[in-house]
């Protein structure tokens, strides 16, 4: 699925083969969405002669033949959404549809029959059904899935019901990710070792497949991820990383062997055919695309899949390095982006969102703009982002606002240090969760000189009480003492960047800020994006909120320190 730039972003599934450019499926006319879980995710699957996907209302759900146009098999209400699609091994489609109190597993017809399978008051996810028993996650309202949930099987036959039995998970127990496997096993991600490692069920019994130090799948914020698969001979296909670096890897009984060795980055989108695997990666020269790898040759590259977005950047793009930095709390890592030049410079560190994300080494535009001005950039894996275990990334909770500025403040330090960077043009920016480090930094001495939060959370107990239901323990977990961003306690500039059509966090919130701050200081800016949403994807506001960024910390450079 991708967003289609000639029709106003909307997005579509596509088809593609292994040497023509892709096609869409889908009409620009019936977009594809959902906001399941307030992310969405899990929005089509393929039959064998069927393309099942959920309409962007996320309240319908669409059946595709080959020939003819969608037809609506299924409405929920106006409070319902549909995500999670899978099917069963007799083409019965199966669907999570959530609403605000609860949320049920349920199968489909051809004919639009709706059967509910599970209701649960707390999430559900991943409904997997093999031979009449169906596989599916559960957690608890007040528990996000990477913190705790658990793999549960009922009989889904019709007629019979039984009481779900719980094959893994805990409140200190991640599971993520279950797929019926060769021989009737169930497989699926725990966390149960300190990493996201593959296990499979088995004659009742839990064990660990090719345990690494790493995690082999990333925090849910979305449903439909599948990290992993099996090939026609019997290996699985799965995806490690550690937090910047991600690998495709070959198991075979005891015999690891590593795809795609010119990939940097994939997505959580693993499809094995036969014996060949399809990723959506991507290189530091390179955004994401479609390759493909033969799991029977030698090891080595995976190649393009059809003929479009494969083209690298149009001008030579430095390689970042990954970087560690030694501090009081352990080693501490980053990617690193220099100018051409790699002159001592303005220096802008990067505070990703989540803040259960990662920083992938792959391109990314938003880099690429500050580098080619001049600019190093630093991308920091600070404490509670994924890919580093579960410790690691639980260890922001109750500490958000502090840890993370630490971590930040950190890497500039040694950059200063070490002549990267020079003391009087050193930035912070960040988006969503960043948007808030980014805020929390401008609020303590440090070596920033100005700070730029887009789309910014700016008080989260205000925050955990307007987000969805699904986001709510996860703003609860983090709290800390820096709790809201307070005007006074500003000492740096600050540029408040925000869409105006934001549904995620509070545009009245950023503006408000805003204000208070331009009355104390006109070192201040602010820019309000009309129709902007949280991810500001429109090109137009991304082009707008990219310019006044760079605007205002030039602005800074030439006044020079107050």
């Amino acid at each position: 699925m991708q967003s289609d730039p000639n029709h106003g972003g909307v997005r579509r599934i596509m088809q593609s083969s292994s040497t023509g450019p892709g096609r869409a499926v889908t009409s620009p006319q019936v977009p594809v969405g959902g906001q399941l879980h307030a992310y969405g995710g899990g929005t089509f699957v393929v039959g064998p002669d069927t393309v099942w996907f959920v309409g962007d209302d996320g309240r319908s759900v669409f059946g595709l033949g080959a020939d003819g146009p969608p037809v609506r098999v299924a409405v929920g209400g106006r409070d319902v959404q549909f995500g999670e699609l899978a099917l069963a091994a007799d083409s019965l489609l199966l669907a999570v549809r959530g609403g605000e109190a609860a949320d049920e597993i349920v199968s489909v017809s051809r004919s639009g029959d709706v059967r509910v399978l599970v209701r649960s008051s707390g999430f559900l996810a991943a409904p997997r059904l093999e031979g009449g028993v169906l596989a599916y996650l559960e957690w608890n309202r007040d528990e996000m899935p990477w913190d705790g949930s658990r793999l549960l099987l009922a009989d889904a036959r019709p007629g019979r019901s039984s009481l779900a039995t719980v094959v893994a998970g805990s409140p200190t127990e991640s599971v993520v990710q279950p797929l019926w496997g060769p021989g009737g096993s169930l497989y699926f991600m725990s966390d149960r070792t300190g990493w996201l490692n593959l296990h499979r069920f088995r004659d009742g019994v839990v064990e660990a497949i090719a345990q690494v130090d790493a995690d082999c799948a990333p925090a849910p914020w979305e449903g439909g991820y599948q990290s992993y698969g099996f090939t026609s001979s019997g290996g699985i296909v799965l995806t490690t990383s550690d937090g910047i670096r991600s690998e495709l890897l070959l198991v075979d009984g005891t015999v690891r062997r590593r795809l795609a060795s010119n990939l940097t980055s994939i997505k959580p989108y693993v499809a094995v055919s036969g014996e060949t695997a399809a990723v959506i990666g991507s290189t530091p020269s390179q955004p994401p695309s479609v390759w493909a790898a033969d799991l029977t040759s030698a090891p080595g590259g995976a190649r393009p899949v059809g003929g479009e977005g494969h083209q690298p950047a149009p001008w030579a793009v430095l390689p970042p390095s990954v970087e560690t930095v030694t501090s009081e709390h352990g080693a501490l890592r980053y990617l690193l982006h220099r100018s051409h030049d790699r002159q001592p410079g303005p220096l802008l560190v990067r505070a990703h969102p989540g803040p259960t994300d990662d920083v992938p080494l792959r391109l990314d535009w938003t880099t690429q703009f500050f580098v080619s001005h001049g600019f190093s950039v630093a991308e920091v894996l600070y404490r509670g982002s994924t890919g580093q275990g579960r410790a690691f990334r639980q260890s922001l909770h109750g500490h958000w606002g502090d840890y993370d500025v630490e971590d930040c403040a950190t890497v500039a330090e040694h950059l200063v240090r070490s002549g990267v960077a020079t003391a009087d043009a050193v930035f912070i920016s960040g988006a969503s969760a960043g948007g808030y480090t980014a805020l929390q930094a401008a609020c303590r001495p440090g070596p920033f000189s100005g700070a730029t939060a887009t789309s910014a959370i700016i008080d989260p107990a205000r925050w955990e009480r307007s987000v969805p239901p699904f986001q709510r323990p996860h703003a609860a977990v983090l709290a800390g003492p820096a709790g809201a961003v307070r005007p006074e306690r500003v000492k740096i500039p600050v540029l408040l960047i925000h869409g105006s059509a934001d549904t995620i966090t509070s545009a009245e919130d950023a503006m408000r800020l805003a204000d208070q701050l331009a009355g104390s200081s006109s070192a201040h800016q602010r820019l309000l994006l009309e129709g902007g949403d949280h991810y500001l994807s429109d090109p137009v506001s991304r082009e707008q909120s990219l310019q006044a960024e760079i605007a205002f910390y030039r602005r800074i450079m030439h006044r020079g320190p107050s």
